[in-house]
C-alpha cells in the first residue's frame, strides 16, 4: 500500500501529461462556469506539481536521504513542489482569468508579455526539475561506482 502511495503522484503526473499531449477536448470543458475555469487548467496545476512530488515520493534516496548531498536534493525538489503547487495562482495574477486568455489592453496583466513571462516560468520549472533529476542520476551514478572500488 505504500508503494502505490509513493507512486500516485507519477500515475497523476503521466495521466495529465497524456491528457495534455492528445490534446482531449475535456481540458476545455469548464469546471466552474462562474470562474470561467476550465478542467485544463486544473490538469495542467496538478500536472506541474506532481512532477516534483513524484520524484521526491519515488526516489528512496531523495525521500530519505542519507547524506548531506542528498538532503539538498530533497529539499531543491521541495521548493520546486512549492513553486509548482502556486504556479495557478502566480499565473492567475499575470493574467486575471482562470482560463489564461490574454489581449493587449496596454497593461501588464493579461498582455502578451505577461503570458510570455508565464510560459518562461513554467517551461523553466519543469526543465529545473528535469536537468535535477539528470544531475541526480549522475551524481548517485558517481558516488555508486566510487563506493565499489
Amino acid at each position: 500500500m505504500r508503494r502505490l502511495f509513493r507512486l500516485l503522484p507519477l500515475f497523476l503526473f503521466l495521466a495529465c501529461l497524456l491528457l495534455i499531449l492528445t490534446g482531449s477536448p475535456i481540458l476545455l470543458k469548464p469546471l466552474m462556469n462562474d470562474l470561467d475555469f476550465p478542467i485544463g487548467t486544473l490538469i495542467s496545476w496538478v500536472g506541474i506539481a506532481m512532477l516534483p512530488l513524484s520524484i521526491i515520493m519515488g526516489i528512496r534516496l531523495i525521500r530519505k536521504p542519507t547524506s548531506l548531498a542528498y538532503r539538498f536534493y530533497k529539499r531543491v525538489y521541495i521548493f520546486f513542489f512549492l513553486l509548482s503547487a502556486a504556479w495557478g495562482l502566480i499565473s492567475y495574477y499575470l493574467v486575471g482569468n482562470w482560463a489564461f486568455t490574454y489581449s493587449d489592453t496596454g497593461v501588464f496583466r493579461g498582455s502578451e508579455k505577461a503570458f510570455q513571462l508565464i510560459v518562461t516560468f513554467t517551461f523553466t520549472l519543469i526543465s529545473l526539475n528535469l536537468l535535477l533529476l539528470l544531475i541526480f542520476g549522475i551524481h548517485h551514478f558517481i558516488i555508486s561506482k566510487r563506493h565499489k572500488k
